[in-house]
């Protein structure tokens, strides 16, 4: 008899267990995709759009209730975009790359135990014109 009710509790414990994680794992709530941030940039600061356009981008950028980090521009040197999400990008840009600014949506998805943020760089050439960005969602604890 005891064993057979060890074996039940046991049972349970797993079942409840696996329910609780299914649970956490369903309750992701996404308020804006690396696909959306991509689109609004397409749309509002086309390659090739000058300093001010992207500035005025990165000022006026409200995405609900989320927290936007907003960088400075700073001039690109090879040691300040090594550490950039996309070397490719990078590599791919080369030495037309003489500024770089960005920001950082904060939260863009969570769920019971994490959050992801989004990441936007923007290279800019010696005339100010905008050569290229990158979109990455990186998750966070």
């Amino acid at each position: 008899m005891f064993r057979a009710l060890l074996s039940y509790c046991t049972r349970l414990i797993l079942l409840v267990l696996f329910l609780t994680a299914i649970l956490l794992m369903a309750c992701k709530h996404r308020v804006v995709s690396v696909e959306q941030v991509d689109k609004m940039i397409k749309e509002q600061v086309p390659i090739g759009s000058d300093q001010q356009q992207v500035r005025a981008f990165i000022d006026s950028l409200k995405i609900d209730s989320l927290k936007i980090d907003r960088f400075d521009m700073h001039k690109a040197t090879p040691e300040a975009c090594m550490g950039h999400d996309d070397q490719k990008k990078v590599a791919e840009l080369g030495d037309r790359i003489a500024m770089y600014t960005g920001a950082f949506i904060r939260h863009s998805q969570t769920d019971m135990l994490s959050s992801d943020n989004i990441t936007i760089i923007f290279y800019l050439d010696k005339g100010g014109k905008l050569i290229g960005y990158t979109v990455h969602e990186m998750g966070s604890d």
